[in-house]
């Protein structure tokens, strides 16, 4: 097994697919099963008479001072293929390594790790897509930010902290664009947590553990953040440098991109313990080093981004198996190292 070498480094591009879909887009493709999009994995609502866009972060280079670019593509709902890539104009990224987006869609938080610890807060422009206004989130005491969850109220982040291997929540000021008290949750035996989730009702919080191929799974209080009931073993089987983890919108299945065996693994998730059981390969084909996947709102694609050869594989999605199919490359271009697709809302 190669792994990527990212002790010196934090050189990774992060891909997130930014959803608007138009009217006849809504007649035409009813969602069977409600799929999280993506955010923080929450229902959510599309946005009504704009285009589908897919978000690409690039680091560009893999050098210890990386630095990076967000791409922004158009994605056809119906075929799932990439198309007009370019960039969004987010500029100061140094090796970014997570994105999510606050439930409105209009702020975008980029996680800039490569030993810079800065999160960066961007004004999205609904219309054309651009990244603008991007300023430090001042995020005291985080070093290496990773993966990143939003809670349902929108008051507080949760991440990973990487090299620190350690989960850390901050309080979020959106409109000051300031993020205040990050704390350590003191959750155990962690090693590299490159991803986090959180179930719809925000009170399950999943942590990808990528050194030692586990999960772990921690009881949140919806109001405070407060973790507690912490397990570093979730029953998660067969991950091999799990990279990222998303549910679906009901909280039953958990899918995860494994960088290590070029597998997307999926798990079912018993809602009330969060406990992971039945793990197995979804039949993802084309893969090159996985290092996240998403799905389309309506359910029936899956994206997972390839670290290896700076493409998106594109796959058929069974909403009632979880299996995928008839992979092929989604067709996005300007991509250099990617590795986190996320829908926006």
């Amino acid at each position: 097994m190669q792994l990527l070498n990212i002790r010196r480094i934090m050189c990774h591009t992060f891909l997130v697919v930014y959803l608007s879909t138009s009217l006849a887009l809504a007649a035409s493709s009813p969602i069977q099963t409600p799929w999280s999009t993506g955010v923080n994995h929450f229902t959510q609502t599309p946005a009504m008479s704009r285009p589908l866009r897919a978000y690409i972060v690039n680091v560009v280079s893999n050098a210890q001072h990386a630095s990076g670019k967000v791409i922004q593509c158009t994605v056809d709902p119906t075929s799932g293929t990439f198309s007009n890539c370019a960039d969004t104009g987010a500029r100061g990224l140094h090796g970014p390594y997570g994105i999510t987006f606050n439930h409105a869609g209009t702020q975008a938080y980029v996680a800039s790790g490569s030993f810079y610890g800065i999160v960066f807060q961007c004004t999205v422009d609904r219309s054309s897509g651009q990244l603008t206004k991007c300023g430090d989130v001042n995020a005291q005491g985080v070093s290496t930010p990773t993966g990143m969850a939003l809670t349902p109220n929108g008051n507080q982040m949760f991440m990973g902290d990487m090299w620190d291997n350690k989960m850390k929540r901050c309080a979020v000021d959106e409109a000051r664009k300031r993020w205040w008290n990050c704390a350590d949750l003191n959750v155990p035996d962690i090693r590299e947590p490159r991803d986090v989730t959180l179930n719809s009702a925000g009170t399950r919080l999943f942590i990808v553990d990528s050194l030692t191929n586990k999960m772990t799974r921690c009881t949140v209080e919806p109001t405070s953040g407060a973790l507690s009931d912490c397990t570093s073993d979730a029953g998660a089987t067969g991950l091999t440098a799990p990279y990222s983890i998303i549910l679906n919108a009901a909280g039953t299945r958990a899918f995860m991109a494994n960088y290590g065996s070029n597998k997307v693994i999926q798990c079912a998730v018993e809602p009330t313990s969060g406990t992971f059981s039945n793990c197995t390969d979804t039949g993802a084909q084309k893969l090159n080093k996985p290092s996240c996947v998403v799905f389309n709102p309506a359910g029936t694609l899956a994206f997972v981004t390839n670290y290896g050869n700076n493409t998106v594989t594109r796959c058929a999605l069974n909403p009632s198996s979880g299996a995928f199919s008839h992979c092929q490359d989604a067709g996005a271009t300007q991509l250099k190292l990617p590795t986190y697709i996320r829908f926006q809302p």
